[in-house]
């Protein structure tokens, strides 16, 4: 709220000295009337002021001249002349440059409180201009720090992708390595087993002769089966590797995969129940059909069959189970793989061979025992059909291999 000095810097100047010059009309007035018993000098200096504050200096020294003229009417109508009639116009005269050293010196208190006020003006602009400079500065800084912040968060996605890159090359040429040993170590074994199997056939047909001839020495006829069935077990293993390294078509049908694992544990019960180890089959009824080489991979589940048995040589619980995965994050329901566990409840894998397992020969089986191409077989069977297989140790105890077939087939198939 305006005070009344603010309100009445707002009139105009004219205004003002229209009113100064009346109220040096009324304060003569008052003087004449009053005569020497009351001296009313002083109150001239009241409009003097008013308009040297209001309408300038000029106005002020105007109005001094004037209230020294109208004191002087005043006097002169009023009062008896003191001594020399002089006295009065001396009286005015001292009284004029009174009132004008009081409008100089009011006028000059004014122009030096406008200048303050100015000067705080002109401060207080500078003041805002550097807060808004400040304001504006926070601002640029606080988007800059955001757009670093961004600017480190993709270069560290960006790293993060470098390193999957990095580690994904790294794997294929490591698959690329390896698959490249996998075809000489097949093309050596195709070539060492076309080399045996013949003499193996011709000690197969001496056996089967001396086994015609009914020797009747019990010890020599238990000698020659004997040799005979060490004769068929090298022609297996012979087969086995001609079968890993010989490249046969595919002969793909559309099959149900819950029927394919169930002849296959078919195929291997007699030996499940002799090694005492429970089956538990946990197979979702509502899998869609694979396109497959049904014989392979009936090879290749006996194959991871006979690992778990082999796993548990005091008995044990094997589980089969299968499972659909779906897409992630297209909004698609229709599923897109076929999971097939395998699980024992064995010793496990030791750590340092899990990165071995599919290496071709590679067994931890007593000699004799086994060839240590059964799981190589396993993953090739997997490659060529589009799917993936992989080992892991169960917190619980055992060993879990899962594959992962993809229910429309490669186009390469």
């Amino acid at each position: 709220m305006k005070t009344g000095f603010q309100r009445l810097s707002d009139w105009p100047a004219s205004a003002i000295k229209a009113g100064s010059v009346a109220l040096v009309a009324l304060v003569g007035l008052v003087d004449y009337l009053t005569g020497v018993d009351v001296s009313v000098t002083l109150f001239y200096l009241v409009p003097i002021s008013l308009g040297t504050w209001f309408a300038g200096r000029s106005t002020g020294l105007l109005l001094a001249g004037a209230s020294a003229l109208v004191w002087l009417v005043a006097d002169v109508l009023c009062r008896a002349v003191v001594g020399h009639p002089f006295v009065p116009i001396w009286n005015s005269v001292t009284l004029s440059l009174g009132f004008s050293v009081v409008a100089f010196l009011l006028g000059a208190l004014k122009d030096r409180n406008e200048d303050l006020e100015q000067t705080v003006l002109e401060r207080t602009r500078k003041l805002r201009d550097e807060i808004a400079e400040r304001v504006r500065a926070e601002r640029e800084l606080k988007e800059t720090n955001v757009a670093l912040t961004t600017a480190r968060e993709d270069s560290q996605r960006s790293f993060a992708d470098l390193q999957e890159a990095h580690s994904e090359l790294q794997r294929t040429q490591f698959r690329l390595i390896e698959s490249a040993k996998l075809e000489s170590v097949g093309r050596m074994a195709a070539g060492v087993a076309h080399e045996v199997k013949n003499p193996l056939m011709t000690l197969s047909l001496g056996a089967d002769y001396f086994l015609n001839r009914h020797t009747e020495n019990p010890a020599e006829a238990v000698l020659v089966q004997d040799m005979k069935e060490a004769i068929h077990r090298a022609s297996n293993i012979i087969n086995i590797l001609l079968d890993y390294s010989r490249p046969r078509p595919l002969q793909l049908t559309s099959q149900e995969i819950n029927r394919v694992i169930e002849d296959s544990l078919t195929l291997v019960r007699h030996q499940l129940n002799k090694g005492r180890v429970t089956v538990v089959s946990e197979l979702r009824t509502d899998l869609p059909p694979l396109i497959l080489d049904r014989t392979r991979i009936e090879h290749g589940l006996v194959n991871l069959f006979l690992n778990a048995l082999n796993a548990m040589p005091e008995g044990g619980t094997l589980t089969v189970r299968t499972s659909l995965t779906t897409p992630a994050g297209n909004g698609s329901n229709s599923p897109r793989c076929v999971i097939v566990e395998v699980e024992d409840t064995g010793c496990g894998i030791a750590p340092e061979n899990l990165s071995k397992i599919f290496e071709p020969f590679f067994t931890t089986k007593q000699p004799g025992q086994g060839t240590g191409l059964g799981l190589a077989i396993v993953r090739k069977i997997m490659d060529i059909h589009g799917g993936t297989i992989s080992f892991h140790n169960r917190p619980e105890g055992g060993v879990r291999a899962t594959l992962k077939f993809n229910i429309e087939p490669k186009e390469s198939l």
